[in-house]
């Protein structure tokens, strides 16, 4: 026969298993949190640099404002210079040496900077992977957005523009090489939740070509040497 003691321990122990079932309950799943809780993309960057490099992090978190600052003023300026070039031409030997574009790396984007004007081309795409169909084309006069897409819904994502354009660098290995003698960037993932890029500025038409896809880089260089 349990004693007065013994019957209060066992009738607690069951209140705190109900109470624990109840809790339980009331949790949300990893699956719901997911649903309910979604970080934003720059939180997301943050934390992937974060935990890739805690040490590289904290340091650029301790950098003055200043120092920011002045990295941000250097940007704009840079972009004033070359987008006021076109208007500020005073004869065609300047403008012949004047920078087409340029690029400038923060800590996580590069930004790339040229002449902005409207895209008067016919364009050429010589080579297309097999199983991609053309899915959207839309030209915004500045610039050309199409998007290609196979069976498994992987996109190619094709951009031809001028003015400025923005590259997340901070989940790729960058490299420069040369396609069909022009220069492009190219920027190889190295995150599952990243796709692969390149930027390629083409010189004779004052343009930036921008391919965007999962698919191997090797095949987005070959898109790239077949655009015309």
């Amino acid at each position: 026969m349990l004693t007065d003691d013994a019957k209060f321990d066992d009738l607690l122990t069951k209140a705190l298993y109900k109470a624990a079932e109840l809790d339980a309950e009331d949790t949300p799943s990893d699956a719901e949190l997911y649903e309910l809780v979604q970080p934003s993309l720059r939180f997301q960057r943050k934390m992937r640099a974060m935990l890739r490099s805690p040490n590289a992090y904290a340091r650029r978190k301790r950098r003055p404002m200043y120092i920011k600052m002045m990295r941000i003023a250097a940007v704009f300026i840079v972009a004033l210079v070359v987008l006021g070039s076109t208007v500020i031409a005073i004869s065609p030997v300047i403008r012949s040496t004047v920078v087409e574009f340029v690029r400038t790396w923060q800590e996580d984007r590069t930004e790339y900077y040229m002449p902005h004007r409207d895209l008067h081309k016919d364009w050429i795409f010589g080579y297309i992977p097999d199983g991609f169909e053309l899915v959207e084309e839309i030209n915004f006069g500045h610039q050309l957005s199409i998007n290609y897409r196979n069976y498994s819904s992987t996109i190619i994502n094709i951009s031809i523009s001028t003015g400025s354009q923005i590259i997340d660098n901070e989940n790729s290995v960058f490299y420069n090489t040369i396609i069909n003698g022009n220069i492009a960037d190219i920027y190889v993932s190295n995150s599952v939740d990243h796709p692969n890029i390149i930027v390629v500025f083409q010189e004779h038409t004052g343009t930036l070509i921008t391919l965007i896809s999962e698919i191997d880089v090797s095949e987005l260089i070959k898109i790239a040497e077949n655009i015309e």
